[in-house]
């Protein structure tokens, strides 16, 4: 037994949290007879760190019971253990509870309090919450739109990585919504999405290099970049492939593999 698993077995949280961590990551590339085994483990230890009201247990104990991990699904309990370590200001914890609230999962569908539990995650630095908050503001979804706190928002959790926030932040400049609108800034945060696999942001740095807004004229980079798009499942980028092939810009034309990418973006 190593110290960490003592610490867990005489009642040390965190270390318990630790030995729940060590095995949901081991369950990822376990082979499937042995993930349920190991998400139970990990939940196991979760639930002994979280009742002893360690928020980051309690948020993974959350999780595993929102998605059936280790145990059957149970709504009722991941509501009860995200609003425990929730309250606690963990954000992670904030943003989930406020996405139950926005899509009425195991919660009365609720958009204020969505963006109430999304505003705290946010103000306490969570990407994800950060993003939510801002497309919260720039859809008026709680109320009226407001494209400068949409773009705030975005912009704190584009720095932070988040590919979601670097897209939507994009268009923002695109469009001059919420920020003086700047090709260059757009092109730049559709690239920073785009590398990171963000399909919407593929397609959209494709049409800036096709229309040569922000970047030079590139039919070539535009037909990479629709590609990449499509291959990732998004539509709009399918169509733009489809077009291109249809009328060889940036790739040999090809009418028959047109037809092929634009029924697949009608699917």
């Amino acid at each position: 037994m190593d110290e960490k698993e003592q610490k867990a077995f005489e009642g040390d949280a965190f270390a318990q949290c630790a030995m729940g961590d060590d095995y949901f990551f081991e369950a990822f590339d376990a082979d499937i007879e042995y993930k349920d085994v190991l998400y139970k483990k990990a939940l196991y230890w979760y639930h002994r760190a979280a009742q002893k009201g360690h928020a980051a247990s309690q948020y993974n104990l959350a999780y595993q019971y929102e998605h059936g991990l280790g145990t059957d699904a149970d709504m009722e309990q991941a509501v009860y253990w995200y609003r425990r370590s929730a309250h606690q200001g963990y954000g992670a914890a904030e943003n989930n509870l406020g996405h139950l609230y926005e899509t009425g999962n195991g919660l009365p569908q609720d958009y204020g309090q969505a963006l109430h539990w999304y505003g705290r995650a946010a103000r306490h630095d969570d990407a994800d919450g950060q993003c939510n908050t801002a497309i919260m503001y720039q859809f008026g979804y709680a109320g009226k739109r407001d494209y400068d706190k949409a773009a705030y928002w975005y912009a704190q959790a584009a720095e932070k990585g988040n590919a979601i926030a670097q897209n939507n932040l994009g268009y923002l400049y695109e469009t001059g919504r919420g920020v003086p609108q700047d090709w260059e800034l757009a092109a730049h945060w559709y690239y920073e999405a785009a590398m990171a696999g963000d399909g919407p942001a593929q397609n959209n740095l494709g049409v800036l290099y096709r229309e040569g807004h922000g970047v030079r004229h590139d039919l070539c980079q535009a037909v990479y970049w629709f590609v990449q798009s499509a291959a990732s499942g998004y539509k709009e980028g399918m169509k733009n492939y489809a077009h291109a092939l249809e009328k060889g810009e940036g790739v040999e034309k090809d009418t028959v593999e047109a037809a092929y990418w634009r029924q697949k973006g009608k699917e």
